[in-house]
């Protein structure tokens, strides 16, 4: 998937107020993204894209557990004996 803020995949966001959209416009450009600013006065403004790109989600990495380490589960049994037995 492409990088919000691109040329390729702007910014889209509809704001309801002339002061709010010209806020986001000067943080994109402050960062350099591309965007388009929807003026819809009366409507439900939607600015998620401004939000992903300002607040990327961070990768979850679990962690590899060995045969031999204690059980996640609590149990206080090896994980061989416990939730990783076949």
């Amino acid at each position: 998937m492409t990088k919000l803020g691109t040329k390729a995949h702007p910014i889209v966001v509809r704001v309801g107020t002339e002061e709010r959209g010209q806020y986001i416009a000067q943080e994109c450009a402050l960062r350099g993204w591309q965007y388009i600013i929807g003026l819809e006065p009366g409507k439900p403004e939607d600015i998620s894209d401004f939000e992903k790109a300002r607040n990327p989600p961070v990768p979850i990495q679990s962690e590899k557990i060995a045969r031999n380490d204690p059980c996640p589960c609590g149990s206080g049994k090896k994980y061989k004996k416990c939730c990783g037995a076949s």
